[in-house]
């Protein structure tokens, strides 16, 4: 990757391969191969030369082909990693599931969405958690780590404290780093840091058997709508680009679905543009507006659980701790 440049044709970086002389030295900017298929700029030195018959370099003896494109199989994890999880009572996000819901609900959309428990991260005496990629073929593509607040159920920033564990050491060490608390675990665990791993749906696997798919960004969503929703199939992104979703070698699970997109809130003409990627690969797929005029950091499980607290019937406290912990608290007046 090192030694390829930005294609002249598609613009794409780091795909374009330059042909050289003996010397190595590139005979122009635009004389080489683009690696991407789809674009297939391929500019050879005879036609160069043809095109430039003023260039007095005409020897082409020296002139070396582009390497072709070395195909490195893709990996997958060993299933082994999604025996049963015997740290769940620990887990973070199961503590915040288990209080919202239920532990017979909470543990039931856990073992169907094979969610898991890891050291990686410990905070509140409590673990992170970890969301299995399985594909639609039953193969475990990722494993991505996050760490969670137990009592808000929000993930940890890069500004909120805990401890990260330390192999090294055999103990937990303040993580200063600078950044959120999220960790794909994969190609450590392979212990191949050159392992070719293929992110997918967090869920893909429950699609081959769905009549109605939800698309949502956050796998902690994902889980709450299965809960609330469970008419349809809820599958999450891990991010508005995560899981590269709009490939089609991801998305092709999708196929004879009816899909909807649920994005978070201002997000509505982004995951447009993506739908219609969707539809002109074969998906059937529409966008709600589900979240639309909400504040930013709102998405349709805030909306769900907002309607579950209200038909419950919820105190004056109980909605300022939940106003609190969504972030809108600014917006609640409350006259007494």
């Amino acid at each position: 990757m090192s030694t390829r440049h930005t294609c002249p044709q598609c613009g794409h970086k780091k795909e374009f391969t330059l042909y050289v002389d003996e010397r190595n030295v590139p005979i122009d900017e635009s004389c080489g191969r683009c690696n991407r298929e789809r674009c297939g700029y391929h500019l050879t030195p005879a036609e160069y030369f043809k095109e430039h018959p003023t260039n007095d370099r005409t020897d082409f003896t020296g002139w070396k082909q582009p390497e072709p494109v070395k195909v490195v199989p893709v990996s997958y994890l060993p299933s082994m990693l999604l025996v049963a999880d015997t740290h769940r009572s620990k887990n973070n996000l199961f503590r915040f599931m288990a209080k919202e819901f239920g532990e017979v609900e909470a543990n039931c959309v856990f073992d169907t969405y094979h969610v898991g428990t890891s050291r990686h991260w410990k905070n509140n005496d409590g673990l992170a958690t970890t969301f299995p990629q399985i594909d639609d073929k039953g193969r475990l593509c990722q494993l991505k780590v996050m760490a969670y607040h137990p009592a808000t159920g929000k993930r940890m920033k890069k500004q909120d404290q805990a401890e990260l564990w330390s192999d090294k050491a055999q103990k937990y060490m303040p993580d200063t780093r600078p950044m959120d608390k999220i960790w794909f675990a994969g190609k450590t665990l392979l212990k191949n840091y050159e392992a070719n791993l293929q992110q997918t749906f967090f869920g893909c696997h429950l699609i081959k058997e769905a009549s109605r798919v939800g698309i949502v960004e956050s796998e902690k969503s994902a889980l709450i709508c299965s809960i609330l929703m469970p008419e349809i199939t809820w599958i999450a992104t891990g991010g508005c680009n995560g899981c590269k979703w709009t490939e089609s070698v991801v998305f092709q699970p999708l196929i004879d679905k009816r899909v909807v997109l649920y994005p978070d809130a201002g997000m509505f003409a982004k995951w447009e543009e993506k739908a219609a990627i969707l539809r002109n690969g074969g998906v059937d797929a529409t966008v709600s507006r589900a979240c639309e005029g909400l504040p930013h950091n709102w998405d349709v499980a805030d909306v769900l659980l907002r309607e579950r607290h209200a038909k419950r019937g919820m105190t004056v406290g109980e909605v300022l701790a939940y106003a609190t912990e969504i972030g809108v608290i600014n917006q609640i007046h409350v006259n007494v």
